[in-house]
């Protein structure tokens, strides 16, 4: 029987099953893994991308919101940070909210909203970070309504604008510690509330049209996520960091491409070059993976044995917040449940003049600054930096362990 000659929510489904057929012969494609340990992960990651986008779009409405958590300890994606609690709320740009912030006690808190331009590429239609935040006093305890609509409502204290297609509000909290330590207890995170001012009618019964609808915003979600990951990977993988190499930390696109190749570690697939592979990818995914307002990234991609580290070597800057960390090659940060996956500003041990030396390895060298990187052989090392000023200046070398002192 035919696609045609079925009821609409099986016919949905099969193409559902076909589709995520299609998304998982990426893991093994010419861009995706290298070894059997990123073929397991890969479709590990594929799951995690399930349970996200049910979540974040099979249930979403837009007329009635709420704030859902994008990453967990075992869910992420898109260059998460180790330390940071994200949230998201899809809305509609014709209608008005209200959205009522009770802070916890992170160190930065920002809420910006992303909308689809003319060309359909995502950018930033406006945000507000917590010091531009007029806060009310509630109990000790920090309060704040934030508007948000096309226009701003009369006598508004905090207001962010809508436009442009299908907007999403996308909030930031950063902490001291890992992000886990807010599941347990150690640091309180903000409670949200977001409610439509707009008329607006109450939800109906789910249809078939609406879950086809709903299927198809999942293996969107989905399809976008394994491309971006994939592709960042693969341009960042022209700013490879290797033993007697170093690189300056920088944000690598289409447009810086080395001369080398970049092999795979089994003999399925022929060598690709840069070029052959960023070719592969396109560049639209990349720009569409946007960071937030007042956010530095710098970093490089890594090739390292078992008796190597990375070393990373900066100076410390004026700023909000700054980290180092491992990111796989799909964009997941290291599994900080169980591993020294990465080291924040308030925990690095700094030389009298500012100066900072952290290294990066599967065991620890014997060092105080220092990251696992879960015995990866190749991967993203990333600084993120927070409204600093000046911008951080960063290297990253490969070293024989035997080397470190």
């Amino acid at each position: 029987m035919s696609n045609d000659e079925l009821p609409v929510s099986q016919a949905a489904w099969n193409d559902f099953a076909d589709q995520l057929k299609r998304i998982g012969e990426k893991i093994t494609g010419p861009t995706g893994a290298r070894n059997g340990r990123e073929r397991a992960e890969g479709y590990r990651y594929l799951v995690r991308l399930i349970s996200a986008a049910h979540q974040l779009e099979m249930e979403i409405d837009r007329r009635h919101p709420s704030l859902a958590r994008m990453m967990t300890p075992i869910r992420k994606f898109k260059g998460d940070g180790t330390d940071t609690l994200y949230h998201e709320a899809k809305l509609d740009e014709d209608l008005s909210y209200v959205f009522s912030v009770r802070r916890g006690e992170d160190i930065f808190f920002s809420a910006t909203v992303y909308a689809h331009d003319e060309r359909d590429a995502y950018y930033i239609v406006d945000d507000l970070v917590d010091d531009k935040i007029e806060w009310q006093d509630d109990g000790g305890e920090p309060m704040a309504r934030i508007h948000l609509s096309a226009e701003r409502p009369e006598g508004a204290k905090n207001w962010i604008q809508l436009k442009s297609k299908g907007p999403i509000l996308f909030t930031r909290q950063y902490f001291p510690e890992f992000v886990d330590s807010t599941d347990v207890g150690r640091y309180r995170p903000a409670i949200f509330d977001i409610e439509c001012l707009s008329e607006v009618a109450a939800p109906e019964a789910l249809g078939e049209e609406d879950l086809a609808d709903g299927l198809e915003r999942v293996i969107e979600f989905i399809d976008d996520a394994t491309n971006v990951s994939i592709g960042l990977s693969i341009f960042a993988g022209l700013n490879l960091v290797s033993y007697e190499k170093t690189q300056q930390g920088q944000q690598v696109d289409a447009t810086h491409i080395t001369e080398g190749k970049m092999h795979l570690d089994d003999d399925r697939h022929d060598e690709y070059t840069p070029e052959q592979l960023a070719a592969m990818v396109d560049p639209k995914l990349i720009s569409n993976n946007l960071p937030g307002p007042g956010i530095q990234y710098l970093g490089a991609w890594y090739k390292l044995e078992g008796d190597e580290a990375i070393k990373i070597e900066g100076r410390d800057v004026p700023c909000r917040y700054w980290s180092c960390q491992i990111l796989t090659r799909y964009l997941e940060s290291g599994d900080f449940r169980h591993h020294r996956v990465g080291i924040n500003n308030r925990q690095v041990k700094l030389a009298e003049d500012g100066s900072f030396v952290i290294y990066a390895s599967h065991e620890n060298p014997g060092v105080d600054n220092w990251i696992s990187t879960q015995g990866y052989t190749n991967g993203h090392i990333l600084i993120r930096t927070l409204l600093a000023d000046p911008l951080m200046q960063a290297s990253f070398s490969v070293v024989k362990l035997a080397e470190i002192g």
